[in-house]
């Protein structure tokens, strides 16, 4: 458990300042700053990077559609198969990821220097444990609580 509210906690103590500079800075939030980093490398689908964010398409669609607006990726219809499309990093993508992940390297800092050389350490074993849970299946033993009908019972006198 403790794990889990680490995680909760570091989180939630850098992402909102995170987010707010990013906007203010470099006119995007820590979600398409992140997608974007997915995107550095090489072009893929929107599908996915869905499962690399581990967001429903939509939401990526979304994402997408505000990074297309800053200019910072395409989506093209992929060579062979006009049902499926390609995203792509533009140059000003680069340079706009580039200039916020300078910045959020300055924003978290500060917070990451007291962990000294376990840092490296760290980040590495932070991604192994959300890839291991991502390739886990929930337990049989959890199940998730009914919730109560939230309609009114029906009157059955007449």
């Amino acid at each position: 458990m403790q794990f889990l509210v680490g995680c909760w906690e570091v989180w939630h103590a850098l992402a909102g300042p995170g987010d707010q500079e990013l906007r203010r800075a470099h006119g995007l939030g820590l979600r398409e700053f992140i997608a974007l980093s997915h995107l550095q490398a090489q072009p893929t689908t929107p599908a996915r990077l869905a499962r690399q964010l581990g967001l429903p398409r939509y939401e990526v669609s979304r994402l997408l559609a505000q990074l297309e607006t800053l200019g910072a990726v395409t989506r093209r219809r992929a060579s062979g198969d006009a049902r499926q499309v390609q995203v792509s990093v533009t140059p000003a993508g680069h340079a706009l990821w580039n200039a916020a992940l300078e910045h959020v390297q300055a924003l978290v800092r500060p917070a990451l220097a007291g962990l000294g050389p376990a840092l490296p350490g760290l980040g590495a074993a932070l991604l192994a444990a959300a890839e291991a849970a991502r390739r886990t299946p929930p337990s049989p033993c959890v199940s998730s609580p009914r919730r109560a009908d939230p309609r009114p019972p029906v009157s059955r006198s007449l």
